[in-house]
C-alpha cells in the first residue's frame, strides 16, 4: 500500500518522484509508462529488483539505474531489517524526447553494445548530496520552475556518467535508450527455481501469456507448467540426498511457495512425500 506519494513533473511527465509504501508485497511489477530509463535511491527498507535474468538485492541507502524493460519488486526473503515495516524512495526519470536536448547526441544510435538493464550505481558524496537535493525539492514542489527541473535532470546524468566511468556523457546518455536484448531460453533458465507463476513468467519475457504458452512449447515440446515442475521436482530429488539440509529450505530453493505444495507435488511424481523419500535413503 503506498502510503506517500509526493511527484515533480515537467510537461505532464513525472521527473523526480518520492514514494513511501508498506513492505507487505510478495512481487509487484515495475511499470515503465514511455521508454524512459529511472534512477531509484532507496532511503529506507530492502527489496529485491527482478529483471529477466538477473535477481538484485537493494538495501538502504544503495541505488540503482535501470533502462526501459519488464522488471518485478520483489519482498526479501529474509528482510535484514524486520522492525522496518516501509520501503522509501526517491526515484527520477529519464525520457529521450527531453534528455535529447541536453547534449549533443544521437539516441537513435545502434553501435553501443548495450550491457545492462538495471545496474547498481555507487552512491558517492556528490551524489548523496544531490539526493539530498531532490528530496528538499519535492518537499517544496513550488521551488521547482522548469528551468531548474532540467538543470538537476542534467546535473543528474552528468554525475551518474562519473560514477559509471562512461568514456563520454554522449555514450552515457546514448546507451541509457538502447534496449538490453535478451534470448528466451536464458529467462527461462535463469528463473527456473523461482516462485514466479506464468504470468509473470509471460511479463518477463514481453509476451502475452498466449504467446508465452506457444513459444515455450515450440522450444522445449512441453507446456510450461510441466517443464518447471519437472525441473523443480529433478533438483529437489538432488538436494534431498543432503540429509542435514531442511526439508523447508529445499521447498524454498527449488521455488515452491510452500512445503505443502512441495509435498503434494513430490508424492504426485514419486509416490511419497519428500521427508519418505529421504528416510528410505538411510
Amino acid at each position: 500500500m503506498v502510503l506517500e506519494l509526493k511527484t515533480i513533473k515537467y510537461k505532464d511527465k513525472v521527473v523526480f518522484e518520492k514514494l513511501v509504501m508498506t513492505n507487505d508485497f510478495k512481487r509487484v511489477p515495475k511499470f515503465f509508462q514511455e521508454n524512459e530509463a529511472c534512477f531509484l535511491f532507496l532511503t529506507k527498507g530492502a527489496f529485491q529488483f527482478r529483471t529477466p535474468t538477473n535477481v538484485l538485492t537493494f538495501n538502504e541507502g544503495e541505488a540503482m539505474l535501470s533502462k526501459c524493460g519488464n522488471y518485478f519488486f520483489e519482498q526479501l526473503a529474509t528482510n535484514p531489517n524486520p522492525q522496518s515495516d516501509t520501503i522509501s524512495a526517491v526515484a527520477a526519470y529519464f525520457y529521450p524526447d527531453i534528455v535529447k536536448h541536453f547534449f549533443q547526441t544521437d539516441l537513435s544510435i545502434k553501435i553501443l553494445q548495450s550491457n545492462f538493464d538495471t545496474t547498481k550505481v555507487s552512491v558517492e558524496p556528490l551524489l548523496k548530496s544531490f539526493i539530498d537535493s531532490i528530496n528538499y525539492l519535492l518537499d517544496n514542489p513550488q521551488l521547482a520552475d522548469e528551468d531548474l527541473i532540467l538543470n538537476k535532470l542534467k546535473e543528474l546524468l552528468l554525475l551518474l556518467s562519473k560514477t559509471e566511468q562512461s568514456k563520454s556523457i554522449n555514450e552515457f546518455v546514448a546507451l541509457l535508450f538502447v534496449p538490453h536484448e535478451y534470448n528466451f531460453n536464458d529467462i527461462i533458465q535463469k528463473n527456473i527455481f523461482s516462485n514466479l507463476s506464468i504470468d509473470d513468467f509471460a511479463k518477463l519475457t514481453n509476451s502475452s501469456k498466449a504467446s508465452f504458452k506457444r513459444k515455450f512449447a515450440e522450444l522445449y515440446n512441453e507446456s510450461p507448467a510441466k517443464y518447471i515442475s519437472n525441473k523443480k521436482l529433478e533438483k529437489s530429488t538432488q538436494l534431498l540426498h543432503i540429509k542435514s539440509k531442511p526439508i523447508a529450505d529445499i521447498a524454498y530453493e527449488c521455488g515452491f511457495e510452500t512445503i505443502s505444495n512441495f509435498n503434494r507435488a513430490f508424492k504426485l511424481q514419486h509416490g511419497k512425500t519428500p521427508t519418505e523419500f529421504r528416510f528410505e535413503l538411510i
